[in-house]
């Protein structure tokens, strides 16, 4: 049999005006036959796909981050995408290098006190690189890849193939036990599951200053509109993944005014999670109840409505 050389694989995190820092962080992966993943998404939110960008980054053995001029697009909650990006591989434990340009602010806009902020940030919590020119950019990274490669990093992607696509290893202080949704019996909706109140217990990630903690809160929702919201995909087949993440959407904003409620002094909340076994309960349980049925493809399961 032959044998598969595994390589380095890093996400890199970068907006359109950093096209040459990118390009040459590129060129130095390739040149030391390392891989390169991560999309350069324009400068709208709106067609950043969250649940694309996460499996990305969990399926990346390292991580790098080139902070260019501009802030760039933000979340919901105010955070950049790059800044999210950043937090989901730091709660993944992903080895992690920001690359920061020596650019001068040009004004006191929002966007530059933004970026002002972020870059203070990153230099005080996370390792790092300031560079002028792009020879020491260039030498930067050739360090971090061939350090990263001398720690046998790239042999790390045996171990994280055995995860599910977009499962997340959280640190044990992050980590809930399976915990069964708490449902409370009204009545059947015709076509669909019964019309039942349901908490469900949801994680998310709360900014404090430059810090973040993993926080709990309960929300409260019914089995009825749970339902409205996974018909459509249902009715096309969709992965487990695919169908939490559309409920994880539902459920922000009321996870968020709950969480700054909470903890006052905090201004953003962000990677709404609902806990995987709790959610899978969920869908077994429509199962169990003739609604719904499952299916083997490749390694993932495909859920759809019974009898499409």
């Amino acid at each position: 049999m032959t044998k598969v050389e595994k390589r380095l694989l890093i996400y890199i995190s970068s907006l359109p005006s950093a096209a040459e820092a990118r390009f040459e962080t590129e060129r130095q992966a390739a040149m030391r036959q390392a891989l390169t993943c991560g999309l350069v998404w324009p400068n709208d939110s709106a067609d950043y796909d969250w649940v694309l960008v996460r499996r990305q980054i969990e399926e990346a053995d390292a991580f790098i981050l080139l902070c260019g001029r501009e802030y760039g697009p933000v979340t919901p909650t105010g955070l950049s995408l790059q800044h999210r990006e950043l937090v989901h591989a730091q709660s993944l434990n992903k080895p992690v290098y920001v690359l920061i340009e020596n650019a001068a602010a040009t004004g006191a806009t929002p966007d530059q006190l933004k970026l002002e902020d972020f870059r203070r940030q990153l230099m005080a919590q996370v390792p790092h690189k300031v560079w002028h020119l792009g020879d020491e950019l260039s030498v930067h990274v050739k360090a971090t890849i061939q350090g990263w490669q001398r720690k046998g990093l790239g042999s790390l992607a045996a171990e994280s193939a055995a995860l599910q696509p977009g499962e997340v290893t959280l640190p044990e202080s992050f980590r809930l036990m399976p915990e069964p949704p708490v449902v409370s019996p009204v009545k059947r909706v015709r076509g669909g599951p019964a019309r039942e109140a349901i908490t469900l217990t949801v994680q998310a990630n709360v900014y404090r200053g430059g810090t973040l903690t993993r926080h709990l809160v309960k929300i409260n929702s019914r089995t009825d509109r749970i339902w409205r919201d996974l018909e459509p995909l249902l009715r096309l087949g969709s992965s487990e993944d695919r169908l939490r993440s559309i409920v994880e959407q539902s459920v922000t904003s009321e996870a968020s005014r709950l969480l700054l409620e909470e903890h006052k002094g905090s201004h953003a909340v962000d990677d709404v999670r609902i806990e995987r076994n709790q959610f899978r309960q969920l869908l077994s349980r429509w199962a169990r109840d003739g609604l719904v049925t499952d299916q083997r493809d490749g390694a993932r399961t495909r859920w759809s409505l019974k009898g499409v």
